[in-house]
């Protein structure tokens, strides 16, 4: 479709980027810009987070004989061993067994946590608990963290879900596992997980309802008169979503949704 022949269809309240985008790249044409709505789900997590501190001698070396000693010494056995009162040795071990560092045995056992904080040098201080929000968003094919609830706003646009199949494919929060809520901690530049630094999310739960919520999006078609070829962006405000546009540009290169539904273009008729 050459670009002279079709009749424009911009949002008003877009033209000032359609504008901008014309006049920063020689040769790109905006064919439409139009506003649509569409729904995310918005999930509240409890983390529960740990970070560490330096152990002192006593606690290293009762990590130590949990780790390395076969089999492993009661408490009387290490107290025996160090030349030290066992109430002493017995309570540093109820303290590194209520931060989860040693296993509630007889034995001196050290937990796959303790191992991953004695690597580090340290033992784990007290955790505390933070809320965040999980934002699963099947346009953007991902799941995003982050400190604020989104806005529930009215959108008056229509429904980008009315042209395109956004059916989920995310998987539910509660089914994820807790490497993978680390994992996505850490895509979404959260500072919460660290390991490097002796920080860990160490638990997680769901809490309350999942919420449905209306965003704002953007789509505009713009032809490349320098390699002859339509393209399509998805944009909040003026930022590109780089999911969303691969998305919709493979649901239209399948042929799956009309240009001409999704916004409206209309040819004009060829001059005689």
């Amino acid at each position: 479709m050459f670009p002279t022949s079709v009749v424009k269809q911009i949002d008003q309240n877009l033209k000032y980027i359609v504008e901008k985008i014309e006049a920063e790249s020689s040769g790109l044409l905006v064919l439409a810009a139009r506003q649509f709505g569409y729904t995310v789900t918005q999930n509240s997590l409890e983390l529960t987070i740990k970070e560490s501190r330096k152990f002192n001698v006593l606690e290293e070396f009762i990590i130590r004989a949990g780790m390395e000693f076969n089999p492993p010494p009661t408490a009387n056995d290490l107290a025996s061993i160090l030349g030290l009162d066992s109430v002493f040795v017995k309570s540093t071990i109820a303290n590194l067994q209520s931060l989860q560092t040693l296993a509630d045995t007889s034995q001196i056992t050290v937990t796959a946590e303790g191992s991953l904080f004695y690597a580090q040098g340290s033992v784990p201080k007290p955790p505390y608990s933070m809320q965040i929000y999980a934002i699963t968003d099947n346009l953007a094919g991902k799941i995003t963290f982050q400190y604020e609830s989104l806005e529930d706003v009215v959108i008056n646009q229509p429904d980008l879900a009315e042209f395109v199949n956004l059916e989920q494919k995310n998987p539910a929060i509660s089914s994820l596992q807790l490497a993978e809520i680390q994992e996505i901690v850490q895509s979404s530049n959260l500072p919460l997980h660290v390991p490097t630094e002796g920080k860990f999310i160490t638990d997680f739960k769901v809490r309350g309802i999942t919420q449905t919520m209306a965003k704002n999006i953007s789509l505009f078609v713009i032809f490349d008169e320098n390699l002859n070829k339509l393209n399509i962006e998805i944009r909040s405000g003026q930022e590109i979503l780089e999911a969303a546009t691969k998305k919709i540009e493979e649901v239209y290169n399948e042929r799956k949704i009309s240009l001409e539904e999704l916004c409206q273009l209309s040819v004009k008729p060829a001059p005689l």
